[in-house]
């Protein structure tokens, strides 16, 4: 399986191209080699809807042995494409957070849509909440859609980022029942990812109330993989503020967060577009198994002040167990009013299912530098020993990129020797208005198509080159 999470110039290089060459190949257009992604893009642009292949030329010499030697390879080249994601939050479409995932998640080659709320719909949960008029009544969040503008809408400078005027669950639902077949060119995404919710969304009481966590239930309903994100830096920042540099000349925490959340989700798309499993609930065109989710909870990453933690390693955790914690309600004498603390009791940190040897979500955020990661599922039933449904192992879904807390050497999310240097001399130690911008313009999507184009093209040559 050729890695998906290589540059091209890397990748043609371990090939044995020279990259230069390799770019200087033309695009043909035989109906041989399977289409690289699947561009959705809504211009109409002839570019953007070309299928790069190779020409029927280059195979006139070659038997059929070798033919179905080169299909293999072809299906090879075809499960490294990229594949249609969406992506949504509680914390609102304009926020940093989702914007640099959504950027980093677009640079590898993914056709990505957002469909997140016009507003900060935190601690909804699952509660589906459809507007109630079909247009803003205020602003949304920072300003970037007026009010008065339609309820549902696109924002200003991609029509691949989308709004609408709901609580998360609900972005969910208008994603796959609306948005995404009429404008999209798809109704089912291989992946939804969601986040990365500012504050962490550990245990089963966040668990219950989190609206990123309720989106992702409501996407598994649906049948569809997905993944949680929550981060410990809880300031809601905009998209436009994010720092090139900060004083400590690193990135800026949303766009480690970002790197992080893409980096695990890349990691889960290229061990499953190379499995070969195909049991009662799961096969290898699944990213997860049916049911099957994930919840990522990122501790705090510190590369506005220094470099003390900004390459965690992903942890295997468990959602109960090491202190979780659910609330109480406490009077206020002076004011006669109630408010919530945390309360912790043995009924939050029951173990029942799942192994219990493995430390509970806090737990892992408590011991230092480190991200958590939980396997959980939509069967809510108590465990019956003579099993009749199909149990998979939670160590086997998961890139060895998570590891077990108690691993010798953990190594970083981000890769053991990950750059997270600013690209700016600029320096802020608070966010700035100077931030870099998302690919926007449709010359710019175009060359991320061209860059996947020239990647499906390299891997058919290579594969002819070997054959010859």
């Amino acid at each position: 399986m050729i890695s998906t999470d290589l540059a091209p110039s890397v990748l043609v290089s371990r090939l044995g191209i020279p990259y230069s060459l390799s770019q200087s190949f033309p695009v043909a257009t035989s109906p041989i080699l399977p289409t690289l992604g699947s561009s959705s893009r809504t211009s109409t642009s002839a570019a953007s809807s070309r299928s790069f292949r190779l020409s029927h030329c280059y195979f006139d010499s070659i038997n059929t042995t070798y033919s179905m030697r080169l299909l293999s390879l072809f299906a090879m080249a075809a499960s490294a494409r990229g594949l249609n994601i969406l992506i949504t939050n509680d914390d609102g479409f304009g926020t940093a957070n989702i914007r640099e995932m959504y950027r980093e998640m677009t640079a590898l080659g993914h056709n990505c849509f957002i469909v997140a709320s016009s507003s900060d719909q935190s601690g909804q949960g699952a509660h589906l909440i459809f507007a109630d008029s079909a247009t803003l009544d205020a602003d949304s969040e920072f300003g970037i859609i007026k009010a008065g503008a339609p309820s549902l809408g696109t924002d200003p400078d991609d029509d691949h980022i989308w709004y609408y005027n709901g609580s998360p669950a609900t972005q969910v639902l208008v994603a796959l029942d609306y948005v995404l077949p009429t404008y999209a060119g798809f109704s089912t995404p291989d992946l939804i990812m969601t986040g990365p919710n500012y504050g962490l969304n550990v245990g089963p009481f966040l668990y219950s109330i989190s609206g990123t966590l309720g989106a992702t239930m409501t996407a598994l309903e649906r049948g569809i993989p997905a993944i949680a994100f929550a981060a410990v830096y809880g300031t809601h920042t905009p998209y436009y503020s994010v720092n090139e540099t900060t004083a400590a000349g690193l990135q800026d925490p949303a766009t480690i967060t970002g790197r992080l959340a893409a980096a695990l989700a890349q990691a889960l798309i290229t061990k499953y577009a190379s499995s070969t499993s195909n049991t009662s609930n799961t096969s290898s065109n699944r990213v997860l198994p049916l049911g099957y989710g994930l919840s990522v909870n990122i501790p705090l990453i510190t590369s506005f002040a220094s470099s003390d933690c900004v390459n965690p390693p992903f942890v295997l955790a468990r959602m109960t167990g090491g202190g979780e914690f659910t609330s109480k309600a406490v009077y206020d004498n002076a004011t006669g009013l109630f408010s919530s603390a945390n309360f912790a009791d043995a009924g939050t940190n029951m173990c029942i299912n799942g192994d219990c040897s493995l430390p509970g979500e806090i737990e892992v955020i408590n011991s230092g530098c480190k991200s958590s990661v939980v396997v959980f599922t939509t069967d809510y039933d108590a465990p019956y020993s003579n099993l009749g449904g199909s149990v998979v192992d939670p160590y086997a879904l998961l890139p060895s990129l998570v590891q077990l807390n108690n691993a010798t050497a953990l190594v970083g999310g981000l890769g053991s020797n990950a750059s997270v240097k600013g690209t700016s001399s600029t320096t802020s130690s608070v966010a700035t208005a100077t931030a870099t911008s998302l690919p926007r313009s449709e010359g710019e999507r175009q060359k991320q198509v061209d860059a996947m184009s020239s990647l499906a093209l390299v891997i058919g040559v290579a594969a002819v080159l070997t054959l010859l």
